[in-house]
């Protein structure tokens, strides 16, 4: 049999939008997942009808491992065998069986990334280390308890949720008798009285902050990225996950498809000098790619951002990416920019200012005029001497 795939091909795979299958022959696979997964599969037909064994993620099966595994299987088809019932995979783990969970829910692209990576992150390196069915509750607990006591409560509410998913879908396959992530959600600490993402609404402190932004010696994507994120106002995993054909650089505008945005509505950002700058800068180094800021080892982590600004400001949790959107809505709307612009740019508004405002063409041309003046501001911000309070605003 011929084989077409190679170490080094499979290594420069890339994520599309969509999943999609890279052959090796005779039926075998990988799987590639918008989240960068690679998985082992085999197709093959049994009674008549098409089936799919899951053999198991690389590179923790090697290329070498899967082809082994493959011809056993195949050997079984010709004997009229099921492959899936004859056991000749690996014993699963959590992280298959939270898989073939996902492959059951209908759910956004975006959406489905964004649950796999939490899950990549923060529950397949612990739990895949034991067999699944001997996972219990306080094991749970113990990985998910100091989740949300490092104040991401609703990162560890999620994670018990798809646990719960997960162990849901081994008792309706009669592996475990009860669920023990049942009860794991009601477990965790409470949490403290609301407070909003930290930002700053302080002039001299937030141009602090700029100057902390462009001196930042990490990452250049991340550091690009850090300096993008004050100009658009989007969310950050908009920016982790921003892909260069979302960026027309000729007309100046970011376009976010409605699966990409929370209120799964389609999205514009107007591009200012300055982000045009940045984005002209990483298409020299990533442009060839998916992503524009393209992390060592793909996407830039959910928390990178966060945990770069909080460096930046010398430890003290004074700003978040997610905060910089609350600073921007506050001082635009003390310069005088209307309300129905700021919200629309923010990407938040209910439906009956939709309705509204979209009626009157997006107001693009004053959020253009907005986002332009915004970038100047933040420059001006940058230098002490310039720190004065409505200086820039609507007029600038």
């Amino acid at each position: 049999m011929k084989r077409s795939l190679t170490d080094a091909a499979i290594r420069k795979l890339k994520p599309l939008d969509k999943p999609y299958k890279k052959g090796d022959g005779g039926g075998l696979y990988l799987y590639v997942t918008p989240a960068g997964s690679l998985i082992w599969r085999f197709d093959f037909k049994t009674d008549g009808r098409a089936a799919t064994l899951t053999i198991g993620q690389y590179p923790a099966v090697t290329l070498a491992q899967a082809r082994e595994t493959h011809e056993e299987a195949r050997t079984l088809v010709l004997q009229g065998i099921d492959p899936r019932q004859a056991k000749v995979t690996q014993e699963k783990r959590f992280s298959d069986y939270a898989r073939e969970m996902l492959e059951t829910q209908d759910l956004a692209p975006a959406t489905l990334s964004k649950k796999l990576l939490r899950m990549e992150t923060h529950l397949f390196p612990v739990l895949d280390r034991k067999p699944p069915e001997t996972i219990t509750a306080v094991d749970l607990l113990n990985l998910i308890k100091p989740i949300a006591q490092s104040g991401t409560r609703e990162t560890a509410i999620r994670l018990a949720a798809y646990c719960r998913q997960v162990f849901d879908t081994m008792l309706a396959l009669q592996l475990i008798e009860n669920n023990p992530a049942e009860s794991v959600a009601r477990l965790l600490p409470k949490p403290p009285q609301h407070v909003a993402h930290a930002h700053l609404t302080d002039q001299s402190q937030l141009g602090e902050v700029l100057r902390g932004i462009d001196a930042y010696k990490g990452d250049y994507s991340v550091a690009q990225a850090l300096k993008f994120a004050p100009l658009v106002f989007l969310r950050p995993h908009n920016v982790r996950f921003l892909r260069w054909h979302h960026v027309n650089l000729q007309e100046r505008m970011i376009v976010l498809p409605a699966e990409e945005m929370k209120m799964n509505r389609p999205h514009k950002v107007p591009l200012s000098d300055q982000a045009v700058a940045i984005l002209e800068d990483m298409r020299r180094i990533t442009g060839s790619g998916e992503l524009v800021f393209q992390g060592r080892n793909g996407a830039l982590s959910e928390n990178t951002l966060n945990g770069a600004l909080k460096r930046i400001t010398g430890g003290r949790g004074i700003l978040t990416s997610h905060g910089l959107r609350h600073t921007a809505s506050t001082l635009l709307n003390e310069q005088g920019f209307g309300s129905d612009a700021i919200e629309l740019q923010m990407a938040h508004v209910n439906k009956d200012r939709v309705r509204s405002t979209y009626n009157k063409a997006e107001l693009m041309p004053e959020r253009i005029r907005m986002m332009q003046s915004w970038s100047d501001f933040l420059d001006h911000l940058k230098q002490p001497q310039n720190i004065i309070h409505g200086r820039f605003g609507k007029s600038a």
